[in-house]
């Protein structure tokens, strides 16, 4: 996941668990632990994209951007899988040069 992906992945998904009222809350009580959530350029950029909406709603996130979350959390799925692939055919290179040198001592 690129950096762009993760920052609206990282608000998407702390906007998501919240309501209008608990967020207009946490921007009045406790703006630093909210910009550091939601930085004020990614807010502006989901709120232009209409991810979000602060009016009249009790979920501050929209039906699309439920649907990006969940596309970032395709994307974010895929790179753990990744991940997790290449560190088992390490392993199980490891494991066959280990093999192989253990029969050739033999």
């Amino acid at each position: 996941m690129n950096k762009i992906d993760r920052s609206w992945y990282t608000a998407l998904r702390f906007l998501s668990t919240l309501n209008t009222e608990n967020v207009k809350e946490i921007k009045e009580k406790r703006p630093d632990f909210y910009r550091k959530k939601v930085p004020e350029k990614v807010e502006s950029m989901l709120h232009i994209r209409g991810y979000i909406h602060f009016e009249n709603y009790s979920n501050i996130v929209s039906e699309d951007g439920l649907k990006q979350l969940r596309v970032l959390e395709e994307i974010r799925r895929k790179d753990f899988t990744l991940i997790a692939s290449v560190i088992a055919v390490i392993i199980s290179l490891v494991a066959l040069g280990i093999s192989i040198a253990s029969f050739i001592n033999s």
